[in-house]
């Protein structure tokens, strides 16, 4: 899977390793709740002027 469209996508500054982590979980409740299976690998592709990036999810079991 490839994302390169960031329409409709929040573009707040992340600045700190919770904040990224927060964003993520954000990102992903969002699509479970919406239908959008969010697991496997996807390329994020940033022009020329920023590093791309692959980014894998995984489903994982509940902890008791």
């Amino acid at each position: 899977m490839m994302a390169d469209d960031t329409s409709g996508h929040d573009e707040r500054e992340i600045r700190t390793a919770t904040e990224l982590d927060a964003a993520f979980t954000q990102i992903l409740r969002s699509a479970d709740e919406n239908g959008v299976d969010p697991g496997g690998s996807w390329e994020i592709r940033n022009g020329a002027s920023n590093p791309d990036w692959e980014v894998q999810v995984f489903e994982l079991q509940k902890r008791d």
